[in-house]
């Protein structure tokens, strides 16, 4: 025997048919209304899911044929909606097939109105996973469970470390990921708050390290900033209030974005008591191109990793490398190589005349600042000794 528990909705309230109305009077407790025009339908009794499928067939188009006479005159049509899952493939208990078939509608209500689809239990197992995602976002929100993790960006001149990079990572075990993070931050319209807390945040663990001596004291702070976003009048007076100390080492790194919004940039470049200076991220990515570098008007520029990785062995690469050094040379801006790996790609950028470096060969992302690794050191040395 086959039974199939149908949610559906009508565009008239409370329509219900006799086709399936006969086969509840078994069920006294089971309740065909939902709310307004929403209901559940149950069959039972039948030999096969064809033949079930044959009458929502048929029951689906009754409904498309038939329309409601307004007083006015005007006639409204019909459209049946519905979600279907069944005994006992789906499940043996009443209430999940309800919750099952519930889903299954609001999958159709999403999307093309006015058919019926069945149950997908792995389409309802990656929307409680992504509901489960969406929360656990809100939750690293408002209780500012993120950690920024800093990397060296290191002067190509004496391996010395110029400035840090400040990397976001969220503290809860499923959403630590940066690419993630933003993600659900751009589907939750909540990319102001991350920009914020990204601007708070790395202050705050930067001054740490400047009041317990990490760090020199002097090295700029490389912010990842999101290109459409900036802080309001309150939250950048808030900003000045408890990092003023600081501005004037503050880089703004905008982040790859396919459309830059030269309103928000200007209003970054303005923000009070910031240096204004910018670094254009992913050079050469194919997100960062040549507009974006003549609006923006960068004081550094960071290749892409993509174009650093092999550069060693690769003439094409470095003839592009050449040629973005030779064009921010002459307008004062900086080079930065970053994703530096191996020492070949880090001796074939100095080479190449770059001016900052950064990848995992010199010092990997960490909470509180490493040293530059001594191998790295040794090869930038060399270097040197030999050019002079």
């Amino acid at each position: 025997m086959r039974c199939v528990l149908i949610s559906t909705r009508s565009m008239s309230q409370r329509t219900f048919f006799p086709c399936s109305t006969s086969h509840l009077k078994m069920f006294p407790s089971f309740p065909p209304g939902i709310s307004g025009d929403e209901f559940n339908l149950l069959f039972y009794g039948y030999q096969s899911q064809e033949e079930i499928r044959t009458l929502l067939q048929n029951l689906s188009l009754a409904v498309s044929n038939t329309a409601l006479e307004l007083p006015s005159g005007r006639k409204l049509p019909l459209r049946l909606s519905g979600g279907v899952s069944w005994y006992p493939e789906n499940s043996t208990d009443l209430s999940t097939l309800k919750k099952y078939a519930d889903f299954a509608m609001y999958q159709v209500k999403k999307a093309e109105k006015g058919y019926i689809t069945e149950f997908d239990l792995e389409l309802f197992t990656k929307n409680a996973k992504e509901t489960e995602m969406r929360r656990l976002f809100h939750k690293m929100l408002n209780e500012e469970l993120f950690t920024y993790y800093f990397q060296p960006i290191v002067s190509a001149a004496d391996g010395s470390i110029y400035a840090y990079e400040a990397l976001m990572r969220g503290n809860l075990p499923a959403l630590t990921r940066p690419d993630q993070i933003l993600q659900l931050a751009h589907e939750e319209e909540c990319l102001h708050e991350i920009e914020r807390l990204t601007m708070f945040l790395s202050a705050k663990s930067y001054a740490t390290f400047l009041s317990t001596h990490q760090i020199r004291g002097d090295e700029l702070l490389f912010v990842n900033s999101i290109a459409s976003q900036y802080m309001n009048h309150d939250e950048s007076v808030a900003y000045v209030e408890q990092y003023s100390f600081l501005q004037d080492r503050i880089v703004i790194e905008i982040t790859e974005e396919d459309s830059p919004d030269l309103t928000a940039l200007l209003k970054k470049r303005e923000m009070p008591g910031f240096s204004g200076v910018f670094a254009l991220d992913d050079y050469g990515s194919g997100y960062s191109n040549e507009k974006m570098l003549l609006e923006l008007a960068p004081a550094y520029i960071k290749l892409d990793l993509s174009i650093i990785r092999d550069i060693d062995s690769d003439p094409d690469k470095q003839q592009i490398v050449e040629n973005i050094v030779s064009y921010a040379h002459q307008r004062g801006m900086k080079i930065i190589a970053e994703g530096l790996e191996t020492p070949a790609e880090l001796l074939k950028v100095l080479e190449l005349d770059v001016d900052l470096l950064q990848g995992y060969f010199l010092a990997k992302p960490s909470a509180v600042p490493k040293p530059v690794s001594a191998e790295s050191v040794a090869v930038i040395e060399h270097f040197r000794k030999h050019l002079a």
